[in-house]
């Protein structure tokens, strides 16, 4: 059996640079390459390969190049199902501000080092493309497209 028949279908807008909005489905593979269970989003646009296959509503392919992709934008979901990752991570919430003037708020999940636990230093390691769990749905943010991003300020405690 091909790869391309067992692979799983999720539905996805591609928000691109030029502001146009592709919408139809990326296949992921049944089996994640780095990490046990499926293939994520996140796994899927960080793969090598410089484009990837996006399913328009008709069923047409269209060879999407990933450098002209902002964010994917993907149904809410949870942020971590891993018990043992969930809690390694640590939530940091941002704001992202994106090359075409974009700005998005969400949560951020990272499992970095203890001495390195800041919002820069999530954002100097992160993959080229990173989830941003949103209040609506979740993002899969170019991290080239970023233009500018902060900590979002947790009124109530003053912190960070």
């Amino acid at each position: 059996m091909s790869e391309w028949l067992s692979t799983r279908r999720e539905r996805v807008d591609a928000h691109l640079t030029d502001r146009r909005v592709l919408s139809g489905e990326i296949h992921l593979q049944m089996l994640a390459r780095l990490h046990s269970g499926p293939e994520t989003p996140s796994d899927f646009l960080n793969r090598d390969e410089p484009f990837f296959v996006l399913s328009l509503e008709d069923e047409q392919p269209v060879f999407v190049s990933k450098a002209q992709v902002l964010y994917l934008k993907l149904p809410p979901q949870p942020a971590i199902e891993d018990p043992d990752r969930a809690v390694a991570a640590r939530r940091i919430e941002l704001e992202v501000e994106l090359s075409d003037g974009t700005l998005l708020e969400g949560i951020v999940m990272m499992e970095l080092p203890p001495d390195r636990l800041r919002a820069l230093d999530f954002l100097n390691a992160a993959p080229p493309f990173f989830p941003l769990w949103t209040t609506d749905a979740v993002r899969v943010v170019n991290r080239n497209h970023i233009r500018a991003a902060s900590p979002l300020v947790d009124v109530k405690r003053g912190t960070a």
